[in-house]
C-alpha cells in the first residue's frame, strides 16, 4: 500500500453548471457518494499513519452539503492528522455552509475563469459565484482561486488578478492548463497559443506586482511559488502528488483512480476502496516530464517541476510546449531586479503558496 498524501473524494457527479471544457463523463443519472465509501476511502488514506489532505470535489460538492459535513466530522476524529479542502464553483454557497466551512477550518478553492463576461462564456453563473465570494468575505474565510487556461481566457488573466485583488480574503490563484478530454473536445475548446500564453503570463505578473504593492497580504501565484521552491527542495520535486504516486481519487461508486482528472476513465481505474490495485495506482508516477531535447539547455531546468501527468496522457504531445513557456517565462521575470517583490521575498523565507 503506497503512502497517500492526497485523497480526492468526488462526492457527486451532479453539477449545476455546464462548463464548456468539463472533464467529467456526462452520461447517465448523476450519482452521489455514500458514507460507507467515504469511510473506506479515509481508512485507506490512514493506513500509512502519515498526515494527508482530503479534497472534496465533483461535480459540484456543495450540492451535497450533508456529505461535506459528514466528512468533516469523520476527520475531526483523526485529531488534526488530516486537512480538508473544498473545490467549488461557489454558486451554491450559503451562510450555513460557510459557517460549516469556518467551524471545521475547511480550505476553500473557488473556480473562476476570468472577469464576468469571460467566466460566463466558459462556465456560467458569475453573479452567483460573486455572491458566494461575498459570503466568504463577510465570514472572513480565506479562499484561493483556480483558473482553467484556454485560448478563450488567456488574454484576460491580468484582469482576473485585478478582480481578485479587491477581495481581502482571497489569498492566491493557481492556473490549470486545459486538458483535452470530455466536453473540451465536444465543444471545441482550444488550448492557448504559446505566444499568447507567454504574453498572458507577462501581463499576469505585472498585474500581480501592481496589486501586491497595495495589499496588506500578497496574492500568491501557485505556479510561481512551486517553481522557485523546487530549487530549495529538490528531493520533493514533481508536478503533483499523482506524479509521486501519492494521490488517490475516489469516484462516487467507490472506484479508485490516480488523480481527479482521471476519475471516471476506466483505462486508469485502480480497483475500488474495498479492493485496491496498488500497482495500477502508480500509473502516473514519474510521468510528469515529456522527453524534450530542449530540457538539456533550458535555463529553467533546475527549478522545473514538470507537467501534469494526466494532461500529458490526454493532450497532444506538442502541447507540452505550453508548460515550457510557463516556466521559462517565470524564470525570465525572476531574473529581473524586482518583478514580484512581495511574493518572491515570501518564497525566499519559505512561505510558499501551500503554507497559506
Amino acid at each position: 500500500m503506497p503512502t497517500i498524501r492526497y485523497l480526492i473524494l468526488w462526492l457527486t457527479e451532479a453539477c449545476n453548471l455546464r462548463c464548456r471544457y468539463c472533464y467529467r463523463p456526462m452520461a447517465g443519472a448523476p450519482r452521489a457518494m455514500s458514507p460507507e465509501v467515504i469511510d473506506q476511502a479515509l481508512s485507506l488514506a490512514q493506513r500509512s499513519g502519515q498526515p494527508f489532505h482530503v479534497q472534496l470535489s465533483g461535480g459540484e460538492p456543495t450540492l451535497v452539503p450533508d456529505l461535506i459535513a459528514y466528512t468533516a466530522r469523520r476527520l475531526e476524529a483523526l485529531g488534526g492528522r488530516a486537512r480538508l479542502g473544498l473545490q467549488t464553483n461557489g454558486t451554491r454557497l450559503t451562510r450555513e455552509l460557510v459557517t460549516l466551512v469556518k467551524r471545521h477550518r475547511i480550505q476553500v478553492g473557488l473556480s473562476v475563469d476570468g472577469p464576468p463576461a469571460v467566466h460566463d462564456a466558459l462556465r456560467g453563473g458569475f453573479t452567483a459565484t460573486a455572491a458566494g465570494i461575498r459570503l466568504l468575505e463577510e465570514a472572513q474565510v480565506p479562499f484561493r482561486v483556480t483558473t482553467v487556461v484556454s485560448a478563450a481566457n488567456v488574454a484576460t488573466l491580468d484582469l482576473l488578478i485585478l478582480l481578485l485583488a479587491g477581495f481581502r480574503h482571497c489569498h492566491g490563484i493557481g492556473l490549470d492548463l486545459l486538458t483535452r478530454k470530455g466536453q473540451a473536445l465536444a465543444n471545441g475548446v482550444q488550448p492557448a497559443d504559446p505566444e499568447a500564453w507567454r504574453q498572458g503570463i507577462g501581463a499576469l505578473l505585472r498585474s500581480l506586482a501592481f496589486c501586491n504593492r497595495r495589499r496588506v497580504s500578497p496574492l500568491r501565484w501557485r505556479e510561481w511559488d512551486t517553481f522557485w521552491q523546487a530549487r530549495t527542495k529538490p528531493g520533493q520535486r514533481g508536478f503533483c502528488h499523482a506524479s509521486r504516486g501519492e494521490s488517490l481519487a475516489v469516484h462516487p461508486d467507490g472506484t479508485i483512480y490516480p488523480c481527479g482528472q482521471t476519475c471516471g476513465d476506466g483505462r486508469l481505474a485502480a480497483g475500488t476502496v474495498w479492493e485496491l490495485q496498488a500497482d495500477r495506482l502508480q500509473m502516473l508516477a514519474g510521468r510528469c516530464r515529456p522527453r524534450q531535447a530542449a530540457c538539456q539547455t533550458c535555463p529553467a531546468a533546475a527549478c522545473c517541476p514538470g507537467d501534469c501527468p494526466s494532461r500529458l496522457f490526454y493532450n497532444d504531445p506538442q502541447e507540452a510546449e505550453l508548460v515550457c513557456v510557463l516556466y521559462r517565462t517565470i524564470w525570465e521575470y525572476g531574473q529581473q531586479a524586482a518583478p514580484l517583490d512581495p511574493v518572491q521575498s515570501a518564497v525566499k523565507k519559505g512561505e510558499g503558496y501551500a503554507a497559506l
